[in-house]
């Protein structure tokens, strides 16, 4: 497939692998790895061939969704009276890196990378305050808790920054276009509506949430986003499951202070081409 193609040729120019073994057709979730084991999972923006010949388009966007799933398009638009994905912020959150560049670059590269797993730490988190420790995207490493919403753009903006790609915390485009995408190519066409299917805290992640190889949107611990709420003193935003909570679904929006950090929250990387 010419954009299996693509991709691979990508991954090879800046040392990733594609992991063969788990699919190489886009509505399976293709992965890739970097040299230290880390995976994402690439999710296609516009036309897409499935793997039994259906045609599915995939709009880049942020989204709400209704009880039964049906994604409406909002845009640059205010929603739920509070969220937006703004350029810069006077809050004291942190927002994109360039969320241009990210919305041009996954309509002109058809697609973007998101971390196949919720950030992981070879280091157990335990309490608020512990030592930043580097992030990986591993499934056998410890889910990365205990972090505010400043400390997780930090360190997955850091993860890359080379002259051809770059990593940034998850924002509503990439959050929502992904769900969109499982809804379409994985095993849940209400995904949107899907809480989380632990509820105590899986220190290393759960098997049971995976949908087109992303494990955990649904579940474990909520994530924190570039998104900001206008909300001056609960300006930082998270998203999906929580196993604390069973009212927060994948498609979820809630904020908090900057300072805000809890067992229950965690963040994701995304991985885009510049």
């Amino acid at each position: 497939h010419p954009r299996v193609r693509r991709q691979r040729q990508m991954c090879i120019r800046d040392r990733f692998k594609v992991v063969i073994s788990e699919g190489t057709t886009v509505d399976k979730g293709i992965v890739i790895e970097d040299e230290s084991g880390n995976q994402f999972v690439w999710i296609p923006v516009g036309k897409i061939t499935k793997a039994d010949g259906t045609k599915e388009t995939i709009e880049l966007n942020r989204y709400t969704f209704d009880s039964s799933g049906t994604p409406t398009a909002r845009n640059d638009a205010v929603i739920n009276t509070y969220y937006q994905e703004l350029a810069s912020s006077s809050y004291g959150n942190t927002v994109a890196k360039d969320i241009e560049g990210f919305k041009t670059s996954a309509v002109v590269n058809k697609g973007y990378y998101i971390g196949r797993y919720e950030a992981r730490t070879v280091t157990k988190r335990t309490a608020e305050g512990n030592a930043l420790t580097p992030v990986t995207s591993k499934k056998t490493d410890y889910v990365y808790n205990w972090v505010t919403q400043l400390q997780a753009a930090t360190l997955a903006k850091g993860m890359y920054n080379k002259s051809t790609f770059t990593s940034d915390l998850m924002n509503s485009y990439a959050w929502d276009t992904a769900i969109v995408f499982i809804q379409k190519c994985g095993e849940n066409a209400n995904y949107a509506n899907q809480n989380s299917l632990n509820n105590t805290l899986a220190e290393k992640g759960t098997d049971n949430d995976k949908q087109c190889n992303i494990y955990d949107i649904a579940s474990n611990t909520v994530e924190w986003t570039t998104v900001t709420s206008s909300s001056p003193n609960l300006p930082c935003v998270n998203r999906g499951g929580n196993y604390s909570y069973s009212g927060n679904i994948s498609s979820s929006r809630s904020s908090g202070p900057v300072n805000r950090s809890h067992v229950s929250l965690g963040f994701r990387a995304t991985l885009y081409i510049k």
